[in-house]
């Protein structure tokens, strides 16, 4: 089966490429005054038929999952200019042309192998029933001895919003445990945390994105984010669909390097490594609701090791731009993804025809 993901931001253009825009309308003068104001024009409709049948193209068999570097990305690529065109758009990228090129890195673990000891027990962890990681860094081998494990709450460092979930502590060479959101998601009416972030609405402090970034920043070596189905917003099924790959854009040499390994653990597993800590997982997401929060050591090393399948490769943006007549030298940008993990292992449904 192809596994795979879409956003529809970046089609938006070809979404309303076939919608129509009410002429604007100027009333007739009148005798006695200054003319009438022009009627407004009506703001274009999204057609979510054109929208679904996009969806439905690009994630068919005939795109392979649409991973970068492969001939679906040919596929892809093309289709899009084509959408871009169609939709009266112009060229946006380089010399003149609808892409611009993307040096990448694409890594794979290979076999690995990961343990937490703890209370002088060492338990083994199932990748990817238990625990789901992944480098993006141009590695060659992903190895971690015995490095502490810190349980960071949610990891937010906002100060304007008077938040801090680190309280100073020394992250350099340890496991940073997050919780996935923000820390009001699960804030009932009158905490006073609720409403401090965007409640159910997920701000960039809530996204595993963030979480990854902020403890690489903190001179962390791992990062783990506790998976919930009702924080992330999904199930561990979509954690581990992308099988140990990930995609990185090359860094400069003086750029903040990434966290050596990254990923997901299973609730359940997390809930049992706390209460060897001394500590009851619901417990702590009430105390992570608060500002009075301070990062928890876990009493528990974590081990990696892991080859790292490491390739080199150049993706490409499509880029396509509709100059406006007032500020045409002024941008306004809508972006998504068009990429995928392209064809992996058959499921219950079958391999790929």
């Amino acid at each position: 089966m192809m596994v795979g993901r879409f956003v529809s931001a970046l089609l938006l253009a070809c979404a309303l490429g076939g919608c129509e825009t009410a002429p604007p309308h100027a009333a007739p003068a009148d005798l006695y005054g200054p003319p009438e104001k022009p009627a407004p024009v009506a703001a274009p409709s999204i057609s979510a038929e054109r929208m679904s049948e996009i969806t439905r193209v690009l994630a068919s068999d005939e795109f392979q999952g649409r991973s970068m570097g492969t001939p679906g990305e040919e596929k892809t690529v093309a289709y899009l200019t084509g959408q871009f065109q169609a939709a009266g758009l112009e060229p946006g990228g380089e010399n003149g042309g609808w892409t611009q090129s993307v040096p990448m890195i694409r890594t794979k673990l290979q076999a690995p192998s990961l343990s937490v000891a703890q209370s002088g027990k060492t338990t083994a962890l199932r990748f990817p029933q238990d625990i789901y990681l992944s480098t993006v860094r141009a590695v060659d081998q992903a190895r971690i001895a015995g490095a502490p494990m810190v349980f960071v709450g949610y990891g937010v460092n906002a100060p304007e919003r008077g938040w801090d979930d680190f309280k100073g502590v020394d992250l350099k060479g340890k496991v940073a445990v997050f919780l996935v959101n923000d820390p009001d998601f699960e804030a009932a009416e009158g905490e006073p945390v609720a409403g401090k972030f965007a409640g159910k609405t997920m701000t960039y402090y809530g996204r595993w994105t963030y979480k990854f970034e902020e403890a690489a920043r903190r001179g962390a070596i791992a990062a783990l984010i506790v998976h919930d189905t009702e924080g992330a917003g999904y199930g561990w099924n979509v954690v581990q669909s992308a099988a140990g790959e990930n995609f990185n854009i090359v860094l400069p040499p003086e750029a903040q390097q990434p966290v050596l390994l990254q990923g997901w653990i299973q609730g359940p597993v997390a809930a049992e490594m706390f209460k060897r800590a001394g500590h009851d997982l619901a417990d702590l997401r009430q105390r992570a609701r608060t500002t009075a929060f301070k990062p928890i050591d876990l009493k528990a090393t974590f081990s990696a090791n892991a080859g790292v399948d490491l390739n080199r490769i150049s993706t490409r943006n499509v880029i396509g731009k509709l100059t406006g007549s007032k500020y045409p030298n002024e941008t306004v940008s809508y972006g998504g993804h068009w990429d995928a993990y392209g064809i992996g292992p058959a499921d219950a449904q079958g391999p790929i025809p």
